[in-house]
């Protein structure tokens, strides 16, 4: 016959339990973080034709910038309607526009309540995180007329100021 637990037993080995499977959980963290930060990501470029315009931009020679926005992110959201508001009074403020960034299907509709020079892009391929490494809604990208990277900065903070919040 064997010993039985006795329920006292089963409550003093609950902690136990509780920290492995900590660490297991927390182990798994790392090895995914490690795995990650060892893969090497492109720089981000703006090249159209890697993405799905879903609302055309003016298409003037001016500096772009691009918000990532997931439509179910009220932050990023906000993000983007308050530096609207920021560039709306500059005599000649950047395009601005949005990549819709982990949407799985093409939006059926779509108003973000702001002027979109630069349009709306769909990252149907996945460019922003699988390609450009980027986890970050609201994140906002600075590109020059030739669709190279000057800046890109988290939501919250005007791109080209010197870390001035918004």
């Amino acid at each position: 016959m064997s010993p039985r637990l006795t329920p006292s037993a089963h409550r003093d080995r609950l902690p136990l339990l509780a920290l492995a499977i900590a660490a297991v959980a927390f182990a798994a963290l790392g090895l995914a973080w490690w795995r990650d930060a060892g893969h090497r990501y492109e720089r981000p470029a703006w090249t159209p034709s890697r993405f799905v315009q879903l609302a055309p931009g003016a298409g003037d020679a001016r500096e772009r910038w691009l918000v990532a926005v997931n439509l179910r992110c009220p932050h990023c959201r906000a993000h983007l309607h308050a530096l609207a508001q920021r560039l709306a009074v500059r005599e000649r403020p950047p395009a601005l526009g949005v990549l819709l960034v982990d949407e799985t299907r093409r939006p059926e509709t779509l108003d973000l309540g702001v002027p979109l020079p630069a349009g709306v892009w769909w990252d149907s391929a996945q460019v922003w995180r699988d390609a450009w490494g980027r986890r970050v809604y609201g994140e906002t990208f600075r590109f020059d007329p030739r669709g190279r990277l000057l800046s890109a900065t988290p939501a919250g903070v005007l791109p080209d100021s010197t870390g001035s919040r918004m």
